[in-house]
């Protein structure tokens, strides 16, 4: 039988029964649709109305009506009648899985421009087969998320399979006539919800969890679900039960921050308005195997071409999707393999996404998937209350929390105090952006942060200070070098602490050259600088007794300088014991003083230059510093050394009794996320309209944060004022809060962190807020979180500058090999013929990192965030 012969059958049969005004077409996807005015269905529901129209036409495939009593018909304009509504516009499976079949697909994400939702924000859990851990991952992440503070609503749409009050161990609690398969039968006849309070249940009292379960399975559970008809509540003027259950949750006394759907998996009729309607996310989970590759392309590319329910006439609003690849193997190695497969489908099935302007819509494939191992205490648990093991859910709970409203830090008052406006604080906001060689010391001093490392660092006892460029080494040399007992050695240009005398790369050639014609070490050379430095500094200390003419007196003029200090050293390390007496001279300096006195050299790595014969007499001069420092600094009892030395040096440097050194050395690593923020709360303390605001909202009758150094403020007050300060969230990313998305996007490959990249960030940032509070005013915090966001180009520019000019210069080849290589993580073989030395070099300094493969061998690189944008290379798996 031919499509005509259908319609035309159908239209017959119809006629017969229920008169002249039938309509019968053929839908643009599959089957009919039928549009009758008869008397016969006077007093029908719109239920009993299809049922008798199928009973007419049993062979026919109809989906769609519009079924209307003369009375009905007579409030429709004529040219409307039996015009079914736009099928692109219809949040049905047939409806969407064409929309999906377009060669490019125009999203708009919540997230964009890192935008919220006010709540509650709705994510629907879906997979199109079982046993992938939808619902596992559902109920852990709600766990999650309510131990956060957020009320959490939980409905189980499983109608078929209900299981989530199982889960939750409150399976005994729901009672017939309870749950979403009545609420929905109910209001498919009376056209509107009843109260949900008889069917939420709380699943405990600790934090707020609530489970609106689908029923008590049972003979009148399976009656009732029967009789539901998901693709007619999307008909003209049809009674939509599932959007008013949605409005009866949003109008809840306890109204939740957020509404965690468990679907139906296939392609079940209720899924696809849970899908492409009314969720906010989807969070769809499945295995990588063949099996589940076209369907949930097909799924995905619908996902992209929905508009949910916040979608207006202006603006569209498309569901974010989310992907949980579960459960894999535990192997790392193989945990790996499906990782890679899962990221190349998903590029793949959203390479057609196009954001308005036409660009890909979608960044990095890593913070939308989250690939989740086989753990057997999951797999044996029987309630997600007394499991273990769930911190992989984590991710997956910030995803739907990235999307919730935050609250408005700038909207709560802790007093009625008087306080500034948000122009008056952004307009006295100032970070120190630049290194501390620039700072003025006036700033230094207002900027400088005490921590357990910081002050282990200062303390006398402390040898070697080590850190990587822009810890804080040299904020630590000035803050010491300000004392009137500092002897500055060795000090970096620019600062009023680099004297005429004070050695620099030329300085350190010609002594090399001197030591090598007397056959002598850089060890025996380093007590004749510091005596020579010490004289400049204290000019009554005791004179060498071996040259037969003072020392430390300038040759010509007024000033001693570099020509001064080699011949005086030339002078001395003449003499054949010269080595011998110049640590006694040291000795003999060390009895005459009354009080400490430290030695600081700092400015190591670069004050010898920058070529690479330079480099190596870097790591011969430092060599014997530190060898002097370990022979002569324990024979003193008033002079003592401190070295601030970059990391890879500390590291390269070989030195007898090294570990000796290590046991009286400090390591500034920044390795506690909460004294990294202190960092920013102190610098911005130095705004007087700051600190005003942030005591207004934040002291306490028995704490005042004006009487207290941000250094020991409780970790709470350092956090709630980074709110205020920077808002709470950034959304649509994998981590939520924009202290761990700071804290994660600032780290290099070797998980470290500096105080310079965050003053960086937060300088740039207050310039990119002031444009934008210009032209679209934002209350819920100083910076929003976009202007930390696009920072961040910026600082990896300045980050990669660092490293590449200021440091490690002799890294240029690989950078070059980088850029070309276009995007991370990347295979090993990639770097072709790139020097090992300059890879474990890359690797030490925290440019890659590896990913080792099977038998610990390095089958990946990555290149952490910092220095990523800099280097244009694209994140695998952009779509």
């Amino acid at each position: 039988m031919t499509r005509s012969d259908d319609i035309r059958g159908t239209e017959q049969a119809l006629r017969h029964a229920l008169g002249e005004q039938v309509r019968v077409t053929q839908d643009p996807f599959a089957g009919l649709r039928v549009a009758v005015i008869s008397g016969e269905f006077i007093g029908l529901t719109p239920r009993a109305r299809r049922e008798r129209v199928q009973t007419l036409a049993p062979a026919a495939d109809i989906v769609w009506y519009e079924l209307l009593t003369p009375d009905e018909a007579s409030f429709v304009e004529q040219e409307e009648l039996g015009t079914p509504p736009d099928p692109a516009e219809l949040p049905l499976w047939p409806e969407a899985l064409a929309n999906g079949r377009a060669d490019e697909i125009t999203v708009r994400f919540p997230s964009e421009d890192y935008g919220t939702l006010p709540s509650p924000v709705v994510a629907t859990f879906y997979s199109l087969r079982g046993g992938v851990g939808r619902s596992t991952a559902l109920a852990h992440a709600a766990k999650i998320i309510a131990g956060q503070g957020l009320n959490v609503l939980c409905i189980d749409m499983d109608l078929e399979a209900p299981g989530l009050a199982s889960l939750f161990d409150i399976e005994d609690r729901v009672t017939d006539g309870m749950g979403v398969v009545q609420l929905l039968a109910s209001s498919e006849m009376s056209g509107s919800i009843g109260s949900l309070d008889e069917h939420i249940l709380r699943v405990t009292e600790e934090a707020g969890l609530f489970l609106l379960p689908a029923g008590r399975p049972g003979a009148e559970y399976a009656r009732l679900l029967s009789h539901l008809d998901p693709s007619a509540w999307y008909g003209e003027d049809e009674v939509n039960p599932l959007r008013l259950l949605i409005e009866a949750v949003s109008s809840l006394d306890e109204r939740p921050d957020v509404v965690l759907i468990d679907s139906r998996t296939g392609i079940s009729p209720l899924a696809a308005p849970l899908l492409f309607d009314v969720s906010d996310i989807n969070v769809i989970a499945f295995y990588p195997h063949p099996q589940a590759k076209a369907g949930t392309q097909a799924l995905t590319r619908a996902l992209l071409a929905a508009k949910s329910r916040r979608s207006t006439e202006k603006e569209l609003c498309t569901p974010e999707v989310r992907f949980i690849v579960s459960p894999v193997p535990a192997s790392p190695e193989v945990r790996e393999v499906y990782s890679d497969r899962a990221q190349t489908w998903i590029r793949d099935w959203l390479s057609v996404a196009r954001n308005v302007d036409g660009d890909s819509a979608v960044e990095a494939l890593d913070e939308i998937v989250q690939v989740i191992g086989y753990q057997e205490t999951l797999a044996v648990s029987d309630s997600v209350m007394r499991a273990q093991g769930g911190d992989d859910f984590s991710v997956v709970a910030d995803w739907v929390t990235g999307l919730v409203e935050p609250r408005d830090a700038l909207g709560e008052r802790g007093s009625e105090a008087p306080e500034p406006g948000k122009a008056q604080v952004l307009a006295s906001l100032q970070f120190a952006g630049e290194t501390a060689e620039n700072q003025e010391l006036e700033e230094l001093r207002g900027t400088f942060l005490s921590t357990a490392d910081v002050d282990r660092a200062l303390a006398l006892d402390t040898n070697v200070v080590i850190g990587r460029k822009g810890t804080g080494k040299t904020a630590v040399f000035r803050r010491l070098a300000e004392a009137s007992a500092a002897v500055v050695v060795t000090s970096p240009s620019g600062l009023d602490t680099h004297r005429s005398w004070t050695p620099d790369a030329n300085v350190y050639m010609s002594l090399e050259q001197e030591l090598q014609k007397r056959g002598l070490e850089w060890r025996q050379a380093w007590p004749v600088l510091v005596g020579l430095a010490i004289h400049q500094h204290l000019p009554d200390v005791p004179q060498p007794g071996w040259p037969q003419e003072p020392i430390a007196r300038p040759g010509a003029g007024d000033e001693y300088l570099r020509t001064d200090l080699l011949r005086d050293v030339t002078r001395l390390l003449s003499h054949p014991q010269a080595p011998l007496l110049a640590e006694e001279w040291l000795q003999k300096i060390d009895r005459s003083l009354d009080s400490d006195h430290v030695l600081l050299f700092d400015a190591l790595d670069t004050g010898f230059g920058n070529s690479d014969n330079d480099r190596r007499r870097r790591n011969d001069g430092v060599a014997g510093l530190l060898t002097a420092v370990g022979a002569v600094g324990p024979q003193l009892r008033r002079l003592k050394f401190k070295v601030l030395l970059r990391e890879d040096i500390w590291r390269e440097v070989r030195v007898p009794n090294k570990s000796h050194l290590s046991a009286r050395s400090a390591r500034l690593s920044w390795s506690n996320k909460m004294d990294y923020l202190r960092i920013a709360i102190k610098q911005a303390w130095r705004s007087y309209p700051f600190q005003q605001l942030v005591t207004s909202r934040l002291n306490k009758p028995d704490f005042r944060l004006e009487d207290t150094h941000v250094e020991y403020w409780p970790e709470e007050f350092v956090r709630n004022a980074w709110v205020i300060l920077a808002s709470e969230r950034v959304s649509g990313g994998r981590t939520a809060y924009t202290d761990n998305w700071v804290w994660s996007r600032l780290a290099d490959a070797n998980g470290d962190h500096t105080p310079r990249t965050l003053t960086q960030m937060m300088t740039a940032a207050v310039g990119l807020e002031r444009g934008f509070e210009a032209g679209n005013p934002y209350s819920r915090s100083i910076i929003r979180p976009r202007a930390l966001v696009e920072s961040l180009d910026e600082v990896s520019d300045s980050a990669l500058d660092a490293l590449q000019r200021d440091e490690f210069p002799e890294l240029d080849p690989l950078l070059e090999k980088l850029r070309a290589i276009g995007s991370t993580p990347f295979a090993a073989e990639h770097l072709g013929d790139a020097s090992p030395d300059l890879v474990r070099l890359a690797r030490d300094v925290g440019l890659l990192e590896e990913v080792a493969g099977p038998r610990y061998k390095a089958e990946r690189y990555r290149v952490p965030e910092m220095y990523r944008k800099a280097l244009n290379m694209g994140r695998k798996g952009q779509a």
